[in-house]
This record gives C-alpha cells, sequence and structure tokens, in this order.
C-alpha cells in the first residue's frame, strides 16, 4: 500500500509540473533585441499607475539605448500565434498601446506595425509623442486604439487619425503581416532612458517579468 501511495504521490507531482508547463505555453512571452542597448524588466522604473491588481508588481521594461543604439519588444513564432493580432485588418484590432515614462521623442517609443494589402506593404508609426495622456509619476498612456481625441498615427510619412487609418486600411484590404514587420515596440532613438508597462497588443498585455507578469488584454488591467 505505501509503494501504491508514494506510486500516487508522484503522478500527482509530474501533473502538477505539466499543468504549470501547459499554462506557461498558453501565455505569450515577449522577446528582446537590442544593439548598443538594454533591455529587459526592472524594478528600478517602477509601475505605471494604470492597471490595477494586473499591474501590482512594480516592475516595467526598461530600455537605456546609447548613441547609434536602440531596442526593442516582440513576439514570433507560437508567442506570436497567441498574441493573435497577425491577419487582423486595423478595424479588427482591440488593444494596442503602452505606458511610458522617460525618454519621449517624435519616432520613440512607439510601436511599428505592419501591414500586406492590394498595394504592398505599410508600416503604421505609432508614436508615444503623438499619442499619450499623461497620468502620474511622469507615466502617460499612449492608447492608440481608443484614444478618439488628439492621437495621430502615422501610415508610412503620413499622419492621420486612427479612425482614418482603419478607413484607408480596410479600403486598401490590408491586414497585419509578418512582413514587413508584424509588431514591435522600439525605442530607437539615442541616448535615451525609456520605461514600458502595461504593453497591450491585441489578446495580451504584458505588465511584469514571468507568467504572472502576462495578463489577458480583456481583463481589465490592461490598455
Amino acid at each position: 500500500m505505501r509503494k501504491f501511495l508514494l506510486g500516487v504521490t508522484a503522478v500527482l507531482a509530474v501533473l502538477a509540473v505539466a499543468s504549470v508547463a501547459i499554462a506557461a505555453a498558453s501565455k505569450p512571452k515577449l522577446s528582446f533585441t537590442k544593439s548598443n542597448a538594454t533591455i529587459g524588466w526592472s524594478t528600478e522604473g517602477g509601475s505605471s499607475p494604470g492597471g490595477g491588481v494586473a499591474n501590482a508588481n512594480n516592475q516595467s521594461i526598461r530600455i537605456s539605448a546609447a548613441a547609434g543604439g536602440g531596442a526593442s519588444a516582440y513576439t514570433y513564432g507560437p508567442d506570436e500565434d497567441l498574441v493573435g493580432i497577425r491577419g487582423l485588418t486595423l478595424a479588427q484590432i482591440t488593444h494596442l498601446g503602452f505606458d511610458s515614462k522617460g525618454y519621449l521623442g517624435a519616432g520613440a517609443p512607439r510601436i511599428s506595425l505592419g501591414t500586406l494589402g492590394t498595394d504592398g506593404t505599410h508600416t503604421y508609426f505609432l508614436s508615444a509623442f503623438y499619442c499619450n495622456d499623461p497620468t502620474s509619476g511622469g507615466w502617460r498612456t499612449s492608447d492608440f486604439v481608443h484614444d478618439t481625441t488628439d492621437c495621430v498615427v502615422y501610415r508610412d510619412a503620413t499622419p492621420m487619425t486612427w479612425a482614418a487609418a482603419v478607413t484607408l486600411a480596410g479600403a486598401n484590404n490590408e491586414v497585419v503581416a509578418s512582413t514587413p514587420s508584424d509588431w514591435f515596440l522600439i525605442v530607437d532613438e539615442a541616448p535615451s532612458l525609456t520605461y514600458v508597462d502595461r504593453l497591450s497588443v491585441q489578446n495580451w498585455c504584458w505588465t511584469g517579468n514571468g507568467t504572472n507578469g502576462i495578463v489577458n488584454a480583456n481583463s481589465g488591467g490592461c490598455i
């Protein structure tokens, strides 16, 4: 009987580990790339004031770029599939934005969003400089989809509102595509020090390091 109980305990332990692994695999992990820069989760800048319980971890993405450098955050492969933005029209995108603190330049921090339409590829530059609402503690929120007041985005080199971009992209049958860029959070103006939090892209948002920092975008604590 004792051997049997030990066997059951071992099986339960394996199942517990497996369930944790499955839960982790069901949440998309961010990847980072950098050149003459550093990027990663840090407590140095604290958390943005938004998000409530979903963001109560005192962490944000710290991006420090030396002259000529830059860094970006993105998802790819199975993680990108979970995000669920590839293949959508702009009208179908429900969450796209981030909180930021620190450096604020004309082109960074920004999300670059790539689409493919009937006339080829396009890149939408969603810069916090042209779309932000200050909150507190030096933080500001850039909500590119829902801000209907003073938010401006760029389609290639042309400025417009998100609503106008949706209309134009719809007429051109554009969908988010892996070529030219899918989506990237980018800071490529330097020297600069930037903190980013509540990075929200369609199905998910990232509020901290690890699985607990990956939050369903419809949970109420995201942009």
